[in-house]
């Protein structure tokens, strides 16, 4: 039975180059100080709390800042209940993201809250002042602040029976799983895909969605075994600890109740093993900035015969660092998931990926999750647990209860 490859490209893989890939993620940790020595100003009329970063590789720093004013007609002003922390936030802490901030900048892109003034175009688009919202400022950030613009495409309505705290750990992973699921690969049930779950929460997503909502069959990889369990959690079938011979093996026998032989075998086979070592080769240490990303999870699809096809989904090392081995020439293309290039190109889609989330989650098909909940005022503590690779999911920040401890998510 023959193995064919199916080759995909997208216009927005980003080439990250070696320096920013080898870059030790633990030298920022050592210089992330507790907030406890952090100086917090005394909250001031008039003006608003923020977490500003003011140099590079320098802890975030509150601060006392004048409200956001001068709303365009298309924008809404958000009052922010919580933002999330994610990776790519770090890389820009560190300037080491494909679009550096200017500063001082005020970070955080995935939040929610209420609708506190509303402009002309977007009150004709049904926003009110009062509305509870969900907004990806993937392109402006400035949502670890008290309060914060976003312009209308990339807010939506949080239904009334949906909890703000679960909608902000939402949009972001669920939005990029489903796009890479459902306009990649066009995964249809009781499909099998192979999801490389990483550290973070889009793989955990890519995992909810596949299993759930597509009621495809998953298999997790994950690098440690706590996290094999939030896997199976998601409605995984199978959900492994990451080693190259047991994978490989599993995925034969996996295969094999299914009559599709010969998976390893020949030319194509040996494609397969490069497509499976592209993704969990992110796992070295001198990788893992890759896991921080934000356009970086991947959907390449293997056909394996007429009678079925794994798609293999998740976080990838880039093709370039292939090409610079000649000893490994790299048969395809990875496709990258960057939310801000398929908005600026696909508008629609993007608006309905978003709606279609909410729904699914109103439904209680999917269910988003976190690590725990902090306040502003301990955003470093924060900061570092990403940095270290300890997080298995979001960070949730609370913009209203500031001097909130570490809360870990109810069981």
């Amino acid at each position: 039975m023959s193995v064919v490859k199916c080759r995909l490209t997208t216009d927005w893989v980003w080439k990250c180059n070696k320096f920013f890939l080898n870059i030790n993620t633990r030298k920022f940790s050592k210089n992330v100080k507790s907030d406890e020595k952090i100086k917090i100003p005394p909250p001031e009329d008039g003006k608003i709390q923020a977490a500003v970063l003011e140099k590079f590789s320098e802890p975030l720093v509150i601060e006392n800042l004048d409200a956001p004013a001068n709303l365009n007609t298309n924008e809404v002003l958000i009052d922010v209940q919580y933002c999330t922390l994610n990776g790519p936030d770090i890389l820009k802490m560190k300037n080491l993201h494909k679009s550096p901030p200017k500063l001082p900048a005020v970070l955080g892109y995935e939040l929610a809250g209420k609708l506190l003034e509303v402009g002309d175009q977007a009150k004709k688009q049904g926003f009110k002042v009062g509305d509870k919202v969900v907004a990806l400022n993937k392109t402006r950030y400035g949502g670890l602040a008290e309060r914060c613009i976003a312009e209308m495409t990339d807010v939506w309505k949080i239904p009334s029976s949906v909890k703000t705290l679960e909608t902000v750990c939402l949009m972001d992973n669920y939005l990029t799983a489903l796009i890479g699921l459902e306009k990649k690969a066009d995964l249809q049930e009781d499909e099998m895909v192979l999801i490389n779950v990483g550290l973070g929460g889009i793989g955990l997503a890519a995992v909810d969605i596949a299993a759930n909502v597509f009621r495809a069959q998953v298999i997790g990889v994950s690098k440690s075994e706590d996290r094999t369990t939030l896997v199976r959690d998601k409605g995984a079938f199978a959900s492994l600890k990451y080693s190259d011979k047991k994978l490989m093996k599993k995925i034969v026998e996996f295969a094999a109740e299914r009559d599709i032989k010969d998976v390893f075998d020949g030319a194509e086979g040996e494609k397969f093993k490069l497509m499976l070592e592209c993704f969990t080769n992110v796992y070295k240490e001198e990788n893992q900035n890759n896991l921080l990303r934000d356009d970086n999870f991947s959907v390449l699809i293997e056909h394996l015969s007429r009678e079925g096809r794994i798609i293999i989904a998740g976080f990838a090392v880039t093709k370039d660092d292939y090409d610079e081995d000649s000893s490994k020439k790299c048969p395809f293309s990875i496709t990258g998931i960057d939310l801000v290039e398929f908005k600026k190109k696909h508008l629609e889609s993007y608006r309905e990926a978003g709606n279609d989330i909410l729904q699914y989650h109103e439904e209680g098909l999917i269910k988003p999750s976190y690590s725990f909940i902090v306040g502003l005022h301990k955003i470093n503590e924060a900061v570092k647990f990403i940095s270290d690779f300890k997080c298995s999911d979001k960070i949730v920040v609370d913009l209203k209860n500031r001097e909130a401890e570490i809360k870990l998510k109810d069981k």
